[in-house]
């Protein structure tokens, strides 16, 4: 189980772009030992976690401007953070973002359970758009009109209906 993971969400007229990392505690040394193996079990795993996530992304309801988009995971990365018992995992990827000039919203809507380890979200969104309204778990923040910001504690209740409204300026929105 991970212990911590950060999402970072870049948001262009067409496209949002996901970075997930999940970070681990392993003190078997399980990750370390595949990576040191390389081949056919390390892809395994790979294919593995990659089949798992694109599960869990399949089963979340995602929409932009009420429309349904599905995201779907591109590449997968095993690493590790400076010691054989901190692996991490990477994932990358993507789903259509069909924007408009004026306001737009992100929603997904996922099963409601209780978070089961620390994590954060970054939203970032073209320079000139301005985040209005959002309904997340956990403390958000906003540093620039534009960067939206969620941290979430193991144990809050996370799911149901979360939603980012943004209006993006004349011209950006184009898609």
């Amino acid at each position: 189980m991970p212990v911590y993971a950060q999402g970072f969400y870049v948001v262009n007229p067409g496209v949002v772009n996901m970075i997930i990392i999940f970070d681990y505690s392993d003190r078997a040394r399980y990750y370390y030992r595949l990576l040191r193996e390389g081949g056919e079990r390390l892809s395994r795993e790979i294919s593995t976690v990659w089949e798992n996530m694109q599960r869990f992304m399949d089963g979340e309801v995602v929409r932009v401007n009420g429309q349904r988009v599905r995201p779907l995971i591109h590449d997968v990365y095993v690493g590790l953070r400076g010691s054989p018992t901190r692996p991490y995992i990477v994932f990358t990827g993507s789903f259509p973002a069909p924007l408009k000039d004026g306001e737009n919203v992100y929603e997904n809507v996922y099963e409601e359970e209780a978070a089961e380890y620390d994590y954060e979200a970054v939203w970032i969104f073209p320079q000139n758009a301005q985040i209005v309204d959002w309904h997340f778990s956990g403390a958000v923040e906003t540093p620039e009109p534009y960067i939206l910001r969620v941290s979430v504690k193991r144990g809050a209740n996370v799911g149901g209906r979360e939603y980012i409204k943004f209006v993006l300026k004349r011209g950006l929105g184009a898609s």
